[in-house]
């Protein structure tokens, strides 16, 4: 039987009992078995309370025992400290007077040593000048060293001063011996003797002094040989071999003085850095530059061969001190950064005799002035599209608003010789009042080259504002481009910070699509000369329209007898007139049969309101401007009538048959009639005695009373 269940904190009595009966069957053994287990149990517990007991006077016997002797201890050490405090106290002014005797002694040493220094500089000082005389170069730079040393603890001496002047007059006196030595080491490259003079001059501590003498001699012959070449014509001939000796003085004295210099590398870079800091060299580029008729272009060419110098010497010194790197970056790009911050000024420069060479004239006909100025507005944007991208090329971008003001300048005269080109039209036309067109051809050719023209000129606007969003496109995948060595400075930022301001303000916002435009002056100004254009297109209207009514209010049909033979049918002037009206559509219909995108966008920009009849609100269409030249017509029409002295009732049966005729035919052309022309017609048809009546209240009264006076019998 199990009996260690009993032991289990989750013990379950029921569980149990019923275990042990299946292996038990009868519960009186079962009870006699557990009777005996408890016996045992009971019996072994008294047996365990009986020797606890027992042992509880011994255990606190020694509890006791172990408190006496801690006390003991405690009272021990109490003693220790306070002997250890009495050693203190006696000991203090012992070791008081050990320290003093330490300090004393250390100051007799100091003393002992500045004492030595003195007799040393003595003893030195009386031994160089016999150096001297021998010439022992070695020994010399080696004596002026220990008396440099010397030098150094003497500083409190009254005479301190004095011994300085007097080593650095040594120092003086040495370099003049070896100053002509040095040019001819460094000019032959002798290794032995520059190493032994690196030493002389470094024991001296005049290192400086020595790569002074090194920088003045290569840059000597780098001026000889930079003479020769700028004989050998413009710098865009030489200044590339100019750089490739740069380059090869570069490789030559880098491997010469890995040997000699310990920061041999510094100490080239700087020579290169002496070399590129020609005034010549930035006196040449300039005079290049201000005599080129392509001074971008020229600049461009100059700047490909300088990059492509300082990519190869970037390579060469990637791992070197950025200090060093930089200075070296700004002597390669100064000759250049003036003419590159006046990017803007070049550019104009550049598109200003482009502009004064374009022919915008007018020729023998119509149609070959147009082609012609056609031809011009196509060269002119041509001439824009690249100097955006060429200004991120060059200069990164930060000098875009020069560039774009340049443009915009440009587009400016542009448009003002567009203005002045459609002047000339109108005069050769002849569309003014009694003027004489000079052209010899068909009226209908002209015509068409009026709307060719104002094709034209959409085109323009067209071409100038995609080009303004490739543009903007440009600007937004730019990267910064340049070599490493010039790139890793900003030099826009050094050379004029409020431009780099502007400059970066606008590239962001262009990158970030805060600004969506580039050319919005240009655009809007672009507006004029298509209002000219199309005026120039209605008043060519107008001129026909107006010759076939000139003198018509004068004829003798509107004060013909009531008795003599009358027909009502249109007179000739307005039947001719609405003839002409009515092949305006065919005239127009070669623009529209297709999609003309410059045409409508020419016609989206006019302004239809200044011309009589036009709502405020109309769409620029084809439909649009044959209801304002129709609206024109009308109005000029209304003007003849107006014109007119006197009307019989003939002449009023006359007329109000030839308003009704122009009125079907502006029907005929969908295009509603004007408020004039319906009053005019309804007060034609009214009897005289009911003009003024209260029904015609609506038509204006100086309408009512010019109508009224005109047909008021004669006598």
């Amino acid at each position: 039987m199990d009996y260690s269940k009993f032991n289990d904190d989750d013990f379950d009595l029921k569980k149990w009992v019923n275990g042990a009966l299946q292996s038990e069957q009868n519960p009186n053994t079962l009870v006699m078995k557990l009777q005996l287990l408890m016996q045992e149990v009971n019996g072994s517990l008294e047996e365990s309370t009986a020797n606890l007991l027992s042992d509880i006077p011994r255990v606190v016997t020694e509890i006791q025992g172990l408190n006496n002797e801690a006390v003991l201890l405690r009272n021990q050490m109490n003693l220790v400290k306070s002997d250890i405090s009495k050693v203190q106290q006696d000991t203090v002014e012992s070791m008081s007077t050990v320290v003093q005797l330490d300090k004393i002694k250390d100051r007799m040493l100091v003393t002992e040593k500045k004492l030595k220094q003195a007799d040393n500089w003595c003893v030195l000082n009386d031994q160089i000048d016999l150096l001297f005389e021998e010439q022992d170069l070695e020994g010399i730079s080696e004596k002026l060293g220990e008396m440099r040393d010397a030098l150094a603890g003497l500083v409190n001496l009254p005479d301190y001063s004095d011994r300085c002047d007097r080593l650095n007059n040594l120092s003086n006196r040495l370099e003049a011996i070896l100053s002509p030595k040095l040019i001819s080491t460094f000019n032959n490259d002798k290794s032995e003797e520059a190493r032994l003079y690196y030493k002389i001059f470094s024991e001296m501590g005049r290192q400086g002094e020595l790569y002074n003498y090194y920088h003045r001699t290569h840059k000597t012959n780098s001026q000889k040989q930079f003479n020769a070449l700028r004989t050998g014509g413009s710098v865009d001939t030489w200044l590339h071999q100019f750089y490739s000796s740069v380059l090869e003085l570069f490789h030559a004295q880098l491997s010469w003085t890995s040997g000699i210099y310990k920061d041999h590398t510094a100490v080239v870079l700087s020579l290169i850095t002496l070399c590129l800091d020609n005034p010549d060299l930035h006196h040449e580029i300039s005079n290049f530059l201000s005599d080129s008729q392509t001074p971008v272009q020229s600049l461009q060419t100059l700047l490909d061969i300088m990059y492509r110098f300082a990519n190869s010497l970037g390579r060469e010194v990637s791992e070197v001190d950025s200090d060093i790197t930089e200075k070296l970056g700004r002597s390669i790009v100064s000759p250049y950064i003036r003419h590159l911050t006046s990017l803007g000024d070049k550019v104009k420069s550049s598109l200003l005799r482009n502009v004064h060479s374009l022919a915008m004239r007018v020729k023998r006909t119509s149609s070959d002035s147009v082609s012609e100025l056609h031809s011009s507005t196509k060269r002119v944007v041509a001439h824009v599209k690249d100097c955006i991208p060429l200004c991120l090329e060059l200069t990164n971008g930060f000098t875009l608003v020069d560039v774009v003001s340049a443009i915009e300048f440009y587009f400016d005269l542009l448009v003002e010789k567009i203005n002045t080109f459609i002047r000339e039209m109108r005069a050769a036309f002849g569309v003014e009042v009694g003027a004489q067109s000079t052209f010899q051809e068909d009226h209908w050719v002209g015509f068409q080259s009026c709307f060719k023209l104002f094709q034209v000129l959409g085109e323009c606007y067209t071409d100038i504002s995609g080009l303004e969003l490739e543009c903007i496109e440009v600007v937004k995948q730019h990267v910064t481009k340049g070599p490493a060595l010039i790139t890793k400075f900003d030099m826009w930022l050094e050379t004029d910070p409020t431009k780099y301001a502007t400059n970066k303000t606008l590239l962001d916002s262009l990158i970030d699509g805060s600004k969506t435009t580039l050319f919005d002056k240009t655009l809007e100004l672009f507006k004029k000369p298509i209002n000219n254009c199309n005026k120039l297109c209605v008043d060519f209207v107008l001129s026909h329209v107006k010759s076939n009514l000139h003198g018509v209010h004068l004829s003798e049909e509107w004060v013909v007898d009531e008795g003599a033979v009358f027909s009502p049918s249109p007179l000739t002037y307005i039947t001719s007139l609405g003839d002409y009206l009515l092949l305006l559509p065919q005239q127009l219909e070669p623009f529209f049969t297709e999609e003309n995108v410059p045409l409508d966008t020419a016609l989206r920009l006019v302004d239809f309101t200044q011309f009589p009849g036009m709502a405020q609100d109309v769409e620029g269409d084809a439909f649009a401007w044959l209801t304002c030249v129709c609206q024109s017509t009308m109005f000029t029409i209304v003007e003849m009538i107006l014109k007119i002295h006197r009307l019989s009732g003939a002449g009023c049966k006359q007329l109000t048959a030839d308003v009704a005729y122009i009125s079907n035919v502006m029907g005929a052309l969908e295009v509603p009639l004007s408020r004039d022309v319906v009053d005019i017609s309804r007060l034609l048809s009214l009897p005289i005695d009911q003009i003024d009546s209260a029904d015609t209240q609506n038509i204006p009264k100086y309408l009512r009373g010019k109508i009224s006076t005109m047909r008021r019998p004669a006598y």
